[in-house]
């Protein structure tokens, strides 16, 4: 169901980002790729083609700076439109005589008369139309600047006080491209902070005032463990420590263990597509070569590591595809791949449906020059996820 049609939104193309008009383009973005990663058909699950689709069509709009603006000219010229059509439609329509404001004829004898008596009761009512008319230009004018305004935002930084959700290697991970690294609060996380384009705030009671109190910002896919949901409000109390709760806008929170919060990450963060035979990482230099085919039908990603477990050789393999690769130093390695849907270059790792396995045989080269990988490969192990995306 689309989302109900708005003064300021008539298309509803903001409420489908869950927006506000007044936000930026990057908020736009940000909205738009949260949302995809979710919606998206492709994902399990929690894929919706109906709404990515709707979804689609008001990033379509918005995000073009020349198309957004003549959405929102719209918009305002309709709400100026309908704000004075009420105002005529008001003037226009007399209101009810009341038996007080008939004006009685008396008789005028000579010597009395009472001059102008009709003439000021119409410059009193022409009086009051004026000022009614300056109100309400007063209250549309307070109404449109108080919904085109910015939203206040607290710039308070939370501390974690728990390690952050894993994996999220010092390679990977680089704050300057994916935001802030994810938090994980005191017990057994059962939500997770969804990204929106406003930030997820953590408030605490203040008994004394009976008031809710800014502690901080919680950064996108932290996870936090709720304990029961405040109807009057609609906010989550959740464990912050061992001394003290919190509460959060139910809005900003969606249900999920630390691995539904850290798979979600991946999916956000994931990065444009790597192109067939593209290296992901390499070290050192040689003489040798090695040719390298994907015979799976979806993308792999092979590694090659020393006798250390370092990574000396990381690529990405479309479908069916194929790449050579020169100046590998020579030695002995072992060979991990994986298969999935949706690599993430923060996690280093697909998003979705990932299988990693190590063969038992090991390279050696140069005397080895051909690499095959095929999902069902009899020769090889299952291995954890963690244990493949370490570097």
């Amino acid at each position: 169901m689309l989302p109900p049609r708005k003064r300021l939104d008539p298309d509803g193309y903001y409420d489908r980002l869950g927006v506000k008009p007044a936000a930026t383009q990057a908020e736009i973005v940000a909205a738009f790729r949260s949302k995809a990663r979710l919606l998206h058909p492709d994902v399990p699950k929690t894929g919706n083609a109906n709404a990515f689709v709707a979804v689609k069509q008001a990033y379509d709009v918005l995000s073009k700076r020349e198309r957004r603006a003549a959405y929102d000219r719209a918009a305002r010229e309709a709400t100026l439109a309908a704000a004075t059509y009420s105002r005529m439609s008001r003037e226009a329509t007399p209101d009810p005589i009341k038996p007080e404001d008939i004006l009685v004829r008396r008789p005028v004898f000579r010597g009395a008369a009472e001059p102008g008596r009709q003439l000021r009761f119409l410059d009193l009512s022409v009086m009051l139309g004026l000022g009614l008319a300056a109100f309400l230009c007063l209250c549309v004018y307070q109404a449109v600047t108080h919904l085109l305004a910015p939203p206040r935002t607290v710039q308070d930084e939370i501390r974690p006080n728990a390690v952050a959700v894993e994996p999220l290697s010092a390679g990977a991970h680089q704050a300057l491209l994916y935001g802030a690294t994810p938090v994980r609060l005191a017990g057994m996380p059962n939500f997770y902070v969804v990204p929106a384009a406003n930030p997820a705030v953590l408030w605490r009671l203040d008994a004394e005032r009976n008031a809710l109190v800014p502690m901080g910002q919680l950064p996108p896919f932290s996870a936090v463990q709720a304990i029961r949901l405040v109807r009057q409000n609609g906010m989550l109390e959740v464990i912050v420590n061992d001394h003290s709760n919190g509460f959060i806008s139910a809005d900003h929170l969606i249900p999920g263990n630390a691995v539904a919060a850290r798979q979600a990450y991946c999916g956000y963060n994931a990065g444009p597509m790597p192109r067939d035979g593209e290296l992901l990482e390499r070290r050192g230099n040689g003489s040798a070569t090695l040719e390298m085919e994907n015979r799976a039908v979806q993308p792999a990603v092979v590694k090659l590591r020393d006798e250390t477990g370092a990574v000396v050789l990381s690529v990405f393999l479309a479908p069916g595809g194929q790449a050579v690769f020169d100046g590998l130093p020579a030695g002995i390695y072992h060979t991990e791949f994986a298969i999935g849907e949706l690599w993430s270059r923060a996690c280093n790792s697909f998003a979705a449906g990932m299988r990693a396995r190590r063969m038992d045989a090991s390279l050696k080269l140069p005397a080895d020059s051909h690499l095959v990988v095929t999902p069902e490969e009899p020769a090889a192990a299952d291995i954890p996820e963690l244990a493949f995306e370490r570097n």
